[in-house]
């Protein structure tokens, strides 16, 4: 059996662990877990058939800590906080390690696996943590978007925040469409404001852009190009009223763009952040109490909608404390 061959035969028995590890079909194991397996491999490279002694403190506690996870998620380009205290404090980290260990030390290949001089284990045990950063970072892109609202900042500083938020993550061109979705769902209840997935091309469903309210053609976007000019122009032509919706920091762009097409004085190109956030400040009647309650409909609505429409629940947004009650409600 060559390292290749050695390497695939250890991966089966990380997986069948770590499956056996899942609290229900479908689920994914606890943090503490993937902690107990990345630091279980770290001491798999110095030893191996590994002993109590080599993975256990003499407090009876796994030889792990969050900077020792934190250094070994690095290497895998993993920088997020994962788990502060890396599975330490968390009693299941023991069984969940004592497990894992004896698959390891009792695997087909145990015999070719002691054999091995350090650097080619070590190799093997850099791919076996590599699969286990791979399920770190998919926790992570299935995280809800942590958003903070400060109540003493105006509506739209607050949109530019969580849109602020959103561009960490690379999804602030789908928190933006869906943000001005739940405003106009917010402001006409009477109406239906239709909820497309953000990847959904308008050509696709023959609309004229991403929302459609009286005769007014909503574009939203966050990195404005021709393109969505020329989608103004066809509106125009086709008898519609284009407003086009788009951060502050790219008004400038999006109009020069409009005057090169010669539509300027016939599109509406409006802040994203003023279009969404000063419309909460009325509905909350210009007060500080209101205001978080506003918020609060707001980002319950986008929910909602973003649970119709997307597949992707990263999208979702944590709701904050200080707007009232969990997001779930």
């Amino acid at each position: 059996m060559n390292k290749e061959e050695l390497f695939e035969e250890v991966l089966r028995e990380l997986i069948a662990w770590y499956d056996q590890q899942r609290p229900g079909p479908g689920r994914e194991p606890e943090r503490y877990v993937v902690c107990a397996g990345l630091a279980v491999l770290e001491r798999m490279k110095a030893s191996y058939p590994l002993r109590q002694e080599d993975y256990i403190t003499p407090k009876n506690q796994v030889r792990t800590s969050g900077p020792l996870i934190r250094e070994i998620l690095a290497r895998f380009g993993e920088t997020r906080n994962y788990a502060s205290e890396g599975g330490r404090t968390t009693r299941g980290t023991r069984t969940a390690a004592d497990s894992l260990v004896e698959r390891l030390n009792n695997c087909a290949c145990r015999d070719q696996l002691a054999a091995l001089d350090p650097n080619d284990r070590g190799d093997i045990v850099h791919g076996l943590q590599g699969w286990l950063a791979e399920k770190v970072k998919e926790y992570f892109n299935q995280q809800r978007l942590e958003v903070e609202v400060d109540l003493s900042k105006p509506g739209p500083q607050i949109v530019g925040d969580i849109l602020a938020a959103a561009a960490e993550r690379k999804m602030a061109g789908a928190v933006a469409q869906h943000l001005v979705g739940a405003k106009l769902a917010l402001r006409y209840p009477h109406l239906v404001i239709e909820n497309y997935s953000y990847t959904t091309a308008d050509q696709q469903l023959n609309r004229p852009g991403d929302f459609v309210v009286g005769d007014t053609v909503f574009h939203v976007t966050v990195a404005p190009m021709p393109a969505v000019l020329e989608k103004c122009a066809s509106n125009l032509r086709n008898g519609y009223r284009p407003l086009l919706l788009t951060p502050e920091s790219r008004l400038a762009a999006a109009r020069q763009m409009a005057e090169s097409l010669g539509i300027e004085k016939s599109t509406g190109i409006f802040p994203l952040e003023s279009f969404v956030g000063q419309n909460v400040e009325e509905m909350a009647e210009f007060g500080k109490e209101k205001l978080a309650e506003q918020m609060r409909n707001l980002l319950l609505k986008y929910n909602e909608r973003v649970a119709e429409a997307e597949t992707n629940r990263a999208l979702l947004i944590d709701v904050p404390a200080n707007l009232g009650g969990n997001s779930d409600d």
